[in-house]
């Protein structure tokens, strides 16, 4: 029996020798975390505005440049932050001249592997009619960074989470998500969709469709999805149902007298999925 207690001793002891030494080893990138979402602007939740209430463009850019200028004094490389309510992403968004970057680099610039969200480079903050941001899926059942948009498959997460908040330099908006679909990133399968080309579109015939290509595509749609003059938010990550896949998140801005509240959601029975997607993923 002695024996016995004393093996159990010696196991219990190595137990928590090990989870003293797991919490000694991320206590550094918790730390980090934790300093980064401290320093979230003081930003006050966008609602649609009538055009006699509206500032000025000049106006409302000084005011969030000032929120802004804690963040800008570190990194210049900031443009704005986004934000799904009650979900791990809270997180500053970052753009430079590629889409490689902030792939593995903090808000420091210096290495880590999380990256940071970052606007694709060729979008125009102020003007493109489609905003596309990346961010990092570290893994199934993972919450950094953007992992949790692979949740927007269910469309039960869709409901407790129908709102986006992007805040930028520029003003901002709150989003509703209208559609979540599935492509891949090589450019070599012949039913390569490159959505991320269409940060712009020439007219409103353009985008209808562009709109109608996602909308083929998408697991699901919510409310009247959108408008072929509406602008688009669109949020894109790595998902694992196969090599080189994505999942993207689209949104449309909240319309006025729009609640924020989950809309109704159609259901796409046959969405148009890559050829190599596994069957019942």
């Amino acid at each position: 029996m002695k024996r016995f207690l004393l093996m159990a001793g010696v196991f219990v002891s190595g137990l928590a020798a090990a989870g003293l030494a797991v919490v000694v080893m991320m206590a550094p990138t918790w730390i980090r975390e934790w300093n980064l979402r401290q320093q979230k602007p003081e930003l006050e939740t966008a609602v649609t505005v009538t055009e006699e209430e509206q500032s000025s463009e000049e106006d409302i850019e000084q005011a969030q440049r000032e929120k802004f200028a804690d963040l800008l004094a570190q990194n210049p490389d900031v443009v704005g932050w986004i934000t799904i309510p009650d979900t791990p992403i809270d997180l500053p968004v970052m753009q430079t001249t590629d889409n490689e970057f902030y792939l593995r680099l903090g808000l420091d610039k210096e290495y880590d592997n999380l990256g940071l969200p970052f606007v694709d480079y060729e979008c125009d903050l102020k003007n493109s009619r489609n905003l596309i941001i990346y961010g990092h899926n570290m893994g199934v059942d993972d919450t950094d960074r953007f992992s949790s948009l692979q949740e927007y498959r269910d469309t039960s997460y869709y409901a407790k989470h129908p709102v986006i908040q992007l805040d930028t330099l520029y003003g901002s908006q709150t989003y509703k998500v209208i559609a979540v679909f599935a492509v891949t990133a090589r450019t070599s399968d012949e039913d390569f969709f490159q959505f991320n080309k269409y940060v712009d579109f020439e007219d409103d015939t353009a985008e209808q469709e562009y709109l109608d290509a996602v909308q083929a595509r998408a697991f699901y749609t919510t409310g009247d999805y959108a408008r072929a003059d509406e602008h688009l938010l669109t949020l894109c990550t790595c998902t694992y149902e196969m090599d080189d896949a994505r999942l993207v998140v689209m949104a449309r801005p909240l319309r006025e007298g729009e609640s924020t509240e989950a809309d109704s959601v159609t259901v796409n029975p046959d969405p148009l999925l890559p050829a190599r997607w596994p069957s019942g993923a």
